[in-house]
């Protein structure tokens, strides 16, 4: 570890842009929450701090072959379940603790796919109230716009990171679980598209749009859905809309009703509502060419087979087999279009697909279904 922080302080300030605030310790073990927009953060928050920190990540980097051995080798990350409850994180994360060791948790559980910091559940300030732990909170900023989740290509441009707050285990005991939930979504937080209105900074790279088609799924201009497709810096639907991703982020074109993808997803997820309202019996959405998979946790995967994938109002299908809705008990989104649920009896599996398309409206029409039904969906 020492090793690699000397590599990547002048690797992050090449590569990223990125500047640090170098911060002393934590001296005693702490829980550091930080926002997450890059698969490099780990080592963006790493380096803003002289002490040794054990990070949380997601289950599905343990599977990919060397990569995954490099990294369990270097970091020893705490692995972390993103499709079912995971006690056995619960413990590694409080056994660390214990030995005198600090710990940082990406609290959003996901990078974050339209700029502004992601939902943080309540189970985290628990856990930070239980483990008798200090709690230092952390902002990254800019690595949005770096590189987007949704995107093909980096940037090159500015990214930041500072801590925000440190707050010992005392003062921690006397506040409610949603005193600590309010402390941790006020520091975290970050809306990428209003600080770039604040203080512009130009993201230079190639191929900017390619594969923005991934978060924009809904068109303004004909209401289609996984009708946009993107080229260069370009992007376009069949019914003539066009536009640019420029090098500040924000989109262009004429008519274009948004000129950001903060905007235009708040739209497309509050159209998605009425779609969803109206359905009849027939599939929501679709996807053709889609590749199922049994996941194996930390293993594997195994394929099943590949065909159409779609949602209806009473089932999700893919490749041929039918999964009922009351049947899904977490449905969420790894890297750029991963889709990966778990069923009641704890199985797993994975769809991916060979070509750019939207994970977000399944994630999206299964939220509004399952709200619906009156059942909760992770």
């Amino acid at each position: 570890m020492r090793v690699m922080r000397g590599i990547a302080i002048p690797v992050s300030k090449i590569m990223w842009g990125y500047t640090r605030k170098l911060e002393k310790g934590p001296d005693a073990p702490a829980i550091i929450i930080s926002n997450h927009n890059t698969n490099f953060d780990p080592a963006m928050v790493g380096v803003n701090f002289t002490r040794h920190i054990w990070f949380v990540a997601s289950e599905h980097t343990f599977r990919h072959g060397f990569r995954s051995i490099f990294l369990k080798f270097v970091f020893a990350p705490i692995p972390i379940n993103k499709a079912q409850a995971d006690a056995f994180t619960m413990r590694e994360i409080l056994h660390r603790l214990k030995a005198g060791y600090s710990v940082c948790i990406f609290a959003e559980g996901n990078h974050s796919f339209n700029g502004v910091t992601g939902p943080i559940p309540l189970s985290t300030a628990k856990l930070v109230k239980m483990s008798g732990a200090d709690l230092i909170t952390h902002r990254l900023e800019g690595g949005y716009f770096t590189k987007p989740r949704w995107a093909r290509k980096k940037r090159w441009g500015k990214m930041t990171g500072k801590m925000m707050g440190r707050y010992s285990a005392a003062e921690l005991k006397s506040m409610l679980p949603e005193q600590i939930l309010q402390i941790i979504e006020r520091d975290i937080y970050e809306d990428a598209y209003e600080r770039q209105k604040e203080k512009p900074v130009r993201y230079r790279g190639r191929k900017r749009a390619e594969y923005i088609e991934i978060v924009l799924y809904l068109c303004p201009r004909c209401k289609k859905t996984g009708t946009i497709h993107s080229r260069g810096n370009h992007f376009s639907c069949g019914c003539g809309l066009n536009a640019v991703y420029t090098e500040r982020g924000f989109l262009e074109g004429k008519d274009l009703p948004f000129s950001s993808i903060t905007d235009w997803d708040k739209w497309q997820r509050e159209y998605m509502t009425q779609t969803v309202n109206n359905a009849g019996d027939e599939p929501i959405c679709a996807d053709d060419n889609q590749q199922l998979f049994l996941v194996q946790s930390a293993v594997g995967n195994s394929f099943i087979a590949e065909g159409t994938m779609y949602i209806s109002r009473t089932e999700f299908h893919c490749a041929g087999v039918d999964f009922p809705l009351q049947q899904i008990k977490r449905f969420t989104v790894l890297g750029k279009m991963i889709l990966l649920f778990t069923l009641d009896d704890g199985t797993q599996y994975e769809i991916r697909s060979p070509f750019p398309r939207s994970p977000l409206k399944y994630l999206e029409i299964m939220r509004i279904l399952k709200r619906d039904q009156g059942l909760l969906i992770d």
